[in-house]
């Protein structure tokens, strides 16, 4: 997958304060909040990068003087200001985001919302359509950019998995795994009946098909197989069992259960041919991203970036009402 910025899948809230001549690299409207930073003869106001931080949806209480959310506003602005050199580079090589183009997106995630929702989304960000359709165009542009400066065709050489593979051998064990069974019921009066007899020789899967309340009860309670971290932490008995084995009575969340060891798998290493795509797809990735890396590191030495670390430290006011948004 080509590495990207950091943007929200809704992308950030940039109202139509400073509206960006795309190939001139001049703005038409001065901001007339405080500047935060400046991108050649482009800026980022207070006020858009305000509403920015208020979409990215920051989780739990907001302590403006701390140096936690001091690091999340500086992580915020090197997002917006990395938008900025996208959309200027966009113009520069003439890319454009066509109609059509612009519309299966919107649709596409207009979609993925429930009747009523999409434009409860809008009402809560405090924007209105056209704006919210705008930022798409510029994060459709910007990831048009990223294509085009970043490789799609890197070919990881066979020699290099190989190495790959003998640098890390811890990476590629399979780990130990078992297939069990199980039988839930809704008290331990009916387990310890069943458990009975289990013990006394009856078939755990037609047990399972007769009396278990799990929807697995139709493959006789099989569960297929896992490995430690896969179930509830309770289903770690059956890691201590050998083959064939019937556990205890376990109780969960769930009911009383009964667990039978079927068959179980030792951790042993991978081959090199079971993990080569796996290791070829994890070095591209890589790959792209020290391009993506690079290339936006050019992109910042060529640009001349100023940043207000007065204006981008003063409070927020997070706990006033956001500015309205600017119609259009």
């Amino acid at each position: 997958m080509t590495p990207r910025p950091r943007l929200n899948t809704k992308p950030f809230c940039l109202y139509a304060v400073v509206v960006l001549c795309i190939g001139c690299g001049k703005t038409s409207v001065l901001p007339s909040s405080p500047i935060v930073a400046m991108i050649d003869e482009d800026s980022i106001s207070r006020d858009e990068f305000r509403a920015a931080f208020m979409e990215a949806k920051i989780e739990g209480a907001i302590d403006e003087n701390s140096e936690s959310v001091k690091e999340l506003k500086r992580n915020l602005l090197n997002e917006l200001i990395e938008q900025r050199l996208f959309l200027a580079e966009a113009g520069r090589l003439k890319l454009e985001v066509g109609a059509d183009e612009l519309q299966q997106a919107v649709d596409r995630i207009k979609g993925d919302y429930a009747a009523g929702e999409f434009e409860a989304m809008l009402q809560k960000q405090q924007t209105t359509f056209e704006q919210w359709k705008e930022r798409l165009r510029k994060e459709l542009l910007s990831q048009k950019v990223i294509n085009q400066a970043v490789p799609q065709n890197i070919q990881i050489p066979d020699a290099e998995v190989q190495n790959y593979y003998k640098q890390h051998p811890k990476d590629f064990v399979r780990p130990y795994e078992v297939r069990a069974r199980q039988i839930v019921v809704a008290n331990e009066e009916t387990a310890q009946s069943i458990r009975l007899q289990l013990t006394q020789g009856a078939d755990f899967a037609s047990l399972a098909k007769t009396h278990s309340l799990s929807p697995d009860k139709e493959q006789g309670g099989d569960l297929g197989y896992f490995t430690k971290g896969d179930m509830p932490e309770e289903f770690d008995i059956v890691f201590s069992l050998g083959v064939g084995k019937i556990s205890p009575i376990v109780k969960t969340a769930y009911g009383y259960h009964i667990f039978k060891v079927e068959e179980q798998h030792p951790a042993k290493p991978m081959t090199p041919a079971e993990v080569a795509e796996r290791i070829r797809a994890q070095l591209t990735q890589e790959r792209r991203e020290q391009s993506f890396a690079a290339w936006v590191a050019r992109l910042k030495e060529k640009a001349r970036i100023t940043v207000n670390y007065q204006i981008l430290y003063q409070p927020l006011g997070l706990s006033d009402s956001p500015p309205e948004p600017v119609h259009d």
